[in-house]
């Protein structure tokens, strides 16, 4: 009993201690295997079987030609295959992640990948709320009628539930999600099996019936005519094709080497979707199912498959139906959930590119982008609210941004194949599958903004434009902030060989002032400047504190977070450099953690305890003119590090940096003016800070 104590004791304290961002070992244990990234990421495209299918389905049943539908089904499959086999190439890529956004920025033009990330962001966002307005659907279609006015508590109820999951982290929210998949796929297989059998006999019947339909309405009409009704719904199930990409934009998450293990779960994700997705299609040919409302077609067609196959045992076909419902409805809160992780890496991806603030390319003691998830979390409750939860109409808006994303991105890889032709084996396959794919992405893209522009497509591409142009002011903002603060550190660094002050060997360290430096070396050196300015020399040391936040880029890999380790050394060993030469002995102190702030609070304290006279002086950008938009884009690091300290009664004094920025760029072009002041002004001169012994 004792032994097993201990053996609990420590499973709890290994489940809270927080995990070591440094570590290889962490980083490792975070990815995730094929079967994994198949089960967490790939649900995003297996759950569009849920609702694609069906608005193909209805926009045939509205022109009257359902037969058709048999064709829809074989197109389905390939479009899957192709599109699949181009994202395999974009993984290959790009095996960092942020698949669509990267080859959309390094393959055509950083603007196109504004778009394309645009694009995303939105699109994961609408994955979210259609995939929990598809699953309360899913249950409702199982409930008596007058059920549905408690939809929205069950949307809320969703979002709710995801949202903490997915705070939890990577790996925990797949691990608990992974089994519905698998149920979901084994059980819709089945019945799929079951009702195309119960037809059997039928099937051949079908065939024959959607060649005749296809002659027929070539005959009236004429060939375009049939080529526009195919077209009409193709494009209105084209739902059924997102998701593809979210393996591309999450293969961080992948176990090394990603291109093998993105290539295997692509290939498990392109085969259960065209198995699931084909199908239900054909299933809807050989049925030929009544739209029902308050129902889900899939609902319609398996209950009239199980009533066929179990006419007398009326208890075990809503046991069989309960179960296929109860799985298609986890499965699509499991590809919401897979928002969560595609939405946020999109984020970090444009916010490590200065196209959107820094923040979100921060992660939590979880490893997670805590922000770009509750970021996710808001949008997507935005747009179930106004949209009411209604999958129609949010399928339209889902549809568009997706296939803006995958003709940008597709482009790129076109271009790439082109400009390295000849350069490996099978270049020419490669090359024709991806340019076959974005012809389909293309004229998919096109045929829905023509023919669903009233119903909601104008709104999707003015919403994914807005977002651009956001992003497009951010990092104008973020090239002229620091073009000003590079400038200042090396104004300030300017050292004087002449006036250095040659320091003992052990020189002592009574009167430290220490300075808190974050990516910025400029604001660091201002804060110790300013600091002798105000106290008048009365330090004789420095402690500067500097600490690495490990973002959500550099956690793509082992090497990014060695090229942190060293940006902080280079940074700090300038900063010492220069304080020697001035006649103070300097001593740093660096960590490295995804939260900056509770890692400068424990080494402030653990400076203090070396130096208990230590007095901390950090300083907060200003930028001029300052808003809200320049507090939102820079934050409050210093402010927050105040807040602790003064908990443990450490003092720590903010000293204002105002860095001027110059007029608004935004709409201009040519040469950007980008100044940063300090209010000190030391300039070249630094008679206040050579001495060391308090005289001033």
């Amino acid at each position: 009993m004792n032994l097993l104590s201990k053996v609990g004791a420590r499973l709890s304290a290994r489940r809270k201690s927080p995990k070591n961002p440094m570590s290889y070992e962490t980083w490792r244990s975070a990815a995730l295997v094929a079967v994994l990234a198949w089960a967490g990421v790939g649900a995003d495209s297996l759950s569009s079987a849920n609702y694609g299918p069906e608005e193909a389905y209805k926009a045939l049943h509205l022109s009257g030609h359902e037969p058709l539908v048999l064709w829809l089904a074989l197109i389905t499959a390939l479009t899957v295959v192709v599109i699949s086999l181009a994202y395999v190439q974009v993984i290959a890529l790009f095996p960092s992640g942020g698949g669509g956004y990267k080859s959309a920025s390094r393959l055509v033009h950083p603007l196109a990948g504004l778009v394309s990330g645009s694009a995303l962001v939105v699109d994961y966002a609408l994955t979210i709320a259609i995939s929990i307005a598809a699953a309360s659907d899913a249950m409702l279609s199982l409930a008596p009628p007058d059920w549905l006015q408690y939809k929205p508590f069950a949307l809320a109820g969703g979002l709710a539930l995801l949202l903490a999951l997915n705070l939890r982290g990577i790996r925990e929210s797949i691990s608990v999600l992974a089994p519905i998949f698998f149920g979901f796929l084994i059980t819709h297989v089945v019945l799929i099996g079951f009702g195309i059998a119960a037809k059997g006999d039928e099937l051949v019947g079908a065939v024959v019936e959607a060649e005749r339909q296809a002659i027929e309405v070539t005959t009236e009409t004429g060939l375009w005519s049939l080529i526009a009704i195919i077209a009409g719904a193709y494009a209105a199930g084209a739902g059924t094709y997102t998701g593809i990409e979210a393996l591309s934009n999450n293969a961080h998450a992948l176990k090394p080497p990603r291109a093998k293990t993105g290539a295997r779960a692509m290939a498990l994700i392109a085969l259960s979707l065209a198995v699931i997705a084909g199908g239900i299609m054909i299933l809807y040919t050989v049925w030929l199912p009544e739209i029902e409302p308050g129902k889900t077609l899939n609902a319609v067609v398996f209950e009239s498959t199980l009533k066929q196959l179990f006419p007398e045992q009326e208890l075990a076909r809503q046991i069989a139906l309960t179960i296929a419902m109860t799985f298609a409805a986890a499965l699509l809160l499991v590809a919401a959930s897979s928002g969560f992780l595609g939405g946020p890496a999109v984020l970090a991806s444009m916010a490590y590119d200065k196209w959107a603030p820094h923040s979100f390319a921060h992660l939590s003691s979880k490893l997670v982008a805590q922000n770009g998830v509750l970021a996710m979390g808001v949008a997507a409750g935005i747009l179930l609210t106004v949209t009411g939860g209604l999958v129609h109409s949010l399928v339209v808006l889902y549809s568009i941004n997706v296939f803006l994303t995958f003709s940008l991105s597709l482009t790129g890889l076109v271009r790439h194949g082109i400009a390295h032709r000849g350069e490996t084996k099978g270049w020419r396959v490669r090359l024709f599958i991806a340019g076959l794919a974005l012809c389909v992405a293309v004229s998919i893209l096109i045929t829905l903004f023509v023919a669903k522009f009233s119903q909601g497509a104008w709104a999707a591409i003015l919403v994914a434009g807005m977002l651009a142009a956001s992003g497009y002011w951010v990092r104008d903002h973020y090239r002229r902030f620091d073009n000003a603060m590079d400038r200042t550190f090396e104004d300030l660094l300017v050292r004087d060989p002449g006036a250095a002050v040659e320091l003992p060997k052990n020189a002592r360290m009574k009167r430290p002032v220490g300075i808190v430096t974050g990516p910025h070396g400029g604001a660091g050196l201002h804060a110790l400047m300013h600091a002798q300015r105000l106290f008048r020399g009365g330090f004789d040391s420095v402690v500067i504190i500097s600490a690495g936040e490990v973002d959500a880029e550099c956690y793509g890999g082992h090497e990014a977070l060695e090229r942190l380790r060293q940006q902080v050394g280079e940074r700090c060993a300038k900063i010492v450099a220069w304080s020697r030469d001035h006649g103070m002995p300097a001593r740093v102190y660096t960590g490295f953690s995804t939260d900056a702030v509770e890692t400068l609070e424990q080494l402030c304290l653990k400076a203090r305890a070396d130096h208990p006279n230590v007095v901390f002086v950090a300083t907060r950008p200003m930028t001029r003119p300052h808003g809200w938009a320049s507090t939102l884009l820079h934050g409050g690091t210093a402010l927050s590090l105040q807040r602790r300290l003064h908990a443990h009664d450490a003092p720590l004094i903010v000293l204002p940096m105002r860095v001027d920025l110059g007029p608004d760029q935004f709409f201009r072009k040519g040469p950007r003016p980008a100044v940063a002041e300090t209010t000190s002004r030391p300039g070249r001169d630094h008679g206040s800070i050579e001495t060391h012994d308090g005289s001033g």
